[in-house]
């Protein structure tokens, strides 16, 4: 599977909820960081199982529309407007994602 494969897959578990299948897009080791302050705010999948069981329980709503995505090697950008995400109306973020292996 190409990165840009992965990180569409990870997308679609993300829009429909399911958390199963969101998780198996990621690492043991994944890091969410906040490149705007440096913070990194979630560390593990454990933690970030958790906050995404959070998430998608309390958000029935969710959607997250991709604007542009840039491949580079192992490495998509991608920008996204999301809605429905924890009573907030709408905002936009550039997540960008590491594909190893």
């Amino acid at each position: 599977m190409s990165p840009e494969e992965v990180v569409q897959k990870q997308l679609d578990a993300y829009n429909a909820r399911d958390l199963d299948t969101y998780m198996s897009c990621f690492a043991d080791d994944i890091i969410a960081v906040d490149f705007k302050t440096g913070t990194t705010t979630l560390s593990g999948s454990i933690a970030f199982r958790a906050r995404y069981k959070e998430i998608f329980d309390n958000s029935p709503q969710i959607f997250c529309k991709l604007i542009n995505r840039i491949t580079l090697n192992n490495m998509v950008f991608d920008r996204e407007e999301v809605t429905g995400r924890l009573g907030v109306d709408v905002f936009e973020l550039v997540a960008i994602y590491e594909v190893e292996q």
